[in-house]
């Protein structure tokens, strides 16, 4: 640990240490009592944890869980600031000494968790709150404040620590914890209410909530379990690729180091640092398809053999994205063998491929060239750093092969990279698939939900003796029923002019029957027919409407139809920047018999309007008539025989 930590732990455990003596002096003698039932609760709350998985495949499951913090905050409602800061470091001592945890991480959690409740609670008491005494909804806004508060000065003393430990921004770590844990943070919040108002008017009652609690604790176990069990398959399905070829053995489990030490040598967050690793893990998951003569074979590769090895990118992904913890890394994964200059094997515009591709590629590159193979004895380490410097701008990214190169020779690439090549860094470290409509515009768009909400603030409202509420539901009721209606009639009525245009005799005059009927409907900027390969993985732009700015690249409709195509959703559904466009991307899945033989893809402004997609999902069969020509019920397998 740095100096600069250690300054920072030392100083948290001092000034917790005087705060939690404070709060022995000048806490009552009359409050020991539910002191102590409150520190035993607290206790037992630390052992029902569910510990930070580091290595889960989402970041966004990573978090831990606990109910100590709830009481924390039911603590500083019923009795106190004080009481409470001695609550909570009773809480953490005596569970992590039990744990078995070092004598400076118990005190600086002890401190932490003091602070917090400390801090919180005098918030509360400044913003009018009375302890033991809660009063709603007159004290919701001091109860939300001591709530933040609370939050806030937790996650600002740890991550103050994680900062000056891995030289990252305090200000970025922040808030990506923030984006992880607010959902789990305000169910403590709200449990630690709801315990303190159970005391407050009826102690016996917070018995009934024992059930609930293991209940909760039970759920959020089983799925931990679930995530650590499927990353742990995922990766042993990795292993058993690599084993297939002796030359190859440990190949994914070193590319991922090789990752992980680059992504954090550039201190970016955690959450990506952890999504990086896992995508150079299992990149190669594609290569159970390919027959192990043919990664053994020392000569030439046929025709046939060279497009199964081609495949693999693409069939790795779409293995992933059956996985919903490991759906984000798809798309890197299939962009692995893409260059910098859009020669790779896809042709893949450089715009278009992701920071961790860019991560795989060179990292992947680099074990390769120090691998022995059957055709060649591998290069030395140094040899393979001046490839990789040879290709900069052509092969690889120069920035991420800058920065690869630098930190393999053991030197800071920080330092090592310009202004601009950070900048650029950055910018693929921000860009990714992004919601472009603000909450109320997705709430507009589901008027049946605004006619629901409408209802249940109108009967709360009555029941409440709140006459405006009552009339303002009411409104919100008539209003998203009449729109739902009208929204109902718009759709029967785009189906019923899609279902007129699939009576052409030609594709080509039902594509433009389609487009047009589309284009009365919605804000549409783009359409195409794809017609989709026999071997599952490759498909074919055939007809198109307004090849314009908006008009995506057929190798990234393919990547993006290839990585959903185990979907069974009637309608596939991404945000542009997946596809390096603007606007909402809706593909409509087009079947004969058995065989998915196509895709209509529409491309909208800002997103698919409501009728239109319930157009769409009733028209389906007609669009099928009238865009799949003869094609034949079978498909080539998808996995073919291995050896």
């Amino acid at each position: 640990m740095p100096l600069r930590a250690r300054i920072l732990v030392a100083a948290t455990i001092g000034i917790g240490g005087v705060a939690i003596v404070t709060a022995a002096i000048r806490t009552p003698t009359s409050a020991l009592p539910a002191l102590a039932v409150l520190a035993a609760v607290a206790a037992l709350s630390e052992l029902f944890t569910i510990p930070a998985d580091s290595g889960s495949l989402n970041p966004l499951d990573a978090h831990g869980f606990s109910f100590s913090v709830a009481v924390h905050i039911a603590a500083v409602l019923i009795l106190g600031p004080w009481p409470a800061a001695l609550i909570a470091a009773f809480g953490v001592l005596a569970a992590d000494s039990f744990a078995g945890g070092g004598l400076h991480r118990v005190a600086y959690n002890a401190s932490v968790f003091a602070l917090a409740a400390l801090a919180g609670g005098v918030v509360f008491e400044g913003l009018g709150g009375d302890p033991g005494s809660i009063s709603l909804p007159r004290d919701f806004g001091a109860i939300l404040a001591l709530a933040v508060t609370a939050y806030g000065v937790n996650t600002l003393f740890i991550g103050a620590v994680i900062a000056v430990t891995r030289r990252t921004s305090l200000i970025a770590l922040q808030q990506e914890k923030l984006r992880l844990e607010l959902p789990s943070a305000a169910a403590e919040a709200g449990l630690g209410v709801t315990i303190a108002l159970f005391v407050q008017f009826e102690p016996w009652a917070i018995v009934t909530l024992a059930p609930v609690a293991i209940a909760v604790y039970l759920s959020r176990a089983r799925v931990a379990v679930v995530r650590r069990e499927t990353a742990h398959a995922l990766e042993t399905f990795a292993n058993i690729v690599d084993e297939r070829d002796s030359y190859t053995y440990r190949h994914s489990a070193r590319v991922a180091e090789h990752i992980r030490t680059l992504a954090e040598r550039l201190h970016l967050p955690s959450s990506q640092i952890a999504a990086l690793r896992w995508a150079g893990r299992l990149h190669d998951l594609g290569k159970i398809r390919v027959d192990t003569a043919v990664l053994h074979k020392e000569g030439s590769l046929t025709t046939e053999e060279w497009e199964t090895i081609r495949l693999h990118p693409r069939l790795s992904a779409r293995l992933l994205r059956r996985f919903r913890i490991a759906a984000k890394e798809a798309q890197a994964v299939e962009y692995h063998h893409e260059r910098a200059d859009g020669r790779g094997y896809y042709g893949v515009d450089p715009s278009e491929i992701p920071l961790a591709a860019h991560f795989i590629i060179v990292a992947d590159s680099f074990d390769a060239m120090t691998s022995d193979r059957p055709y060649r004895p591998g290069l030395s380490c140094e040899a393979a750093l001046r490839e990789i410097e040879a290709g900069l701008g052509t092969q690889f990214h120069p920035a991420v092969g800058r920065a690869f190169v630098a930190v393999q020779r053991g030197q800071d690439p920080l330092k090592v990279l310009s202004a601009a090549e950070l900048a650029e860094l950055r910018h693929l470290r921000d860009r990714g698939p992004r919601s472009t409509r603000s909450p109320v515009r997705a709430l507009l768009e589901r008027p049946e939900l605004v006619a629901l909400g409408g209802t249940a603030a109108a009967l709360i409202g009555y029941g409440a003796g709140a006459g405006t509420w009552a009339s303002l539901g009411l409104l919100l009721t008539a209003g998203g029923s009449g729109a739902w209606m009208l929204g109902l009639r718009r759709a029967r009525r785009l189906a019923s002019t899609l279902r007129h245009a699939s009576t052409c005799e030609q594709a080509e005059d039902a594509f433009r029957g389609f487009v047009a009927g589309l284009v009365e409907a919605g804000d549409l900027r783009w359409a195409g027919f794809v017609r989709w390969g026999d071997d599952g993985l490759s498909g074919k732009l055939e007809l198109e409407w307004n090849a314009g700015p908006q008009r995506p690249t057929e190798s990234s409709l393919t990547s993006w139809l290839i990585r959903d195509a185990e979907s069974r959703a009637d309608l596939i559904l991404a945000p542009g920047s997946e596809l390096g466009r603007s606007g909402v991307f809706a593909a409509v899945p087009l079947r004969r018999g058995s065989v998915r033989a196509g895709y209509l893809v529409l491309v909208f402004g800002r997103a698919l309007p409501a009728h239109v997609r319930l157009a769409l999902v009733e028209a389906r069969a007609h669009l099928e008539e009238g865009l799949l020509a003869s094609v034949p019920d079978t498909q080539r397998p998808l996995l073919a025989a291995v050896s």
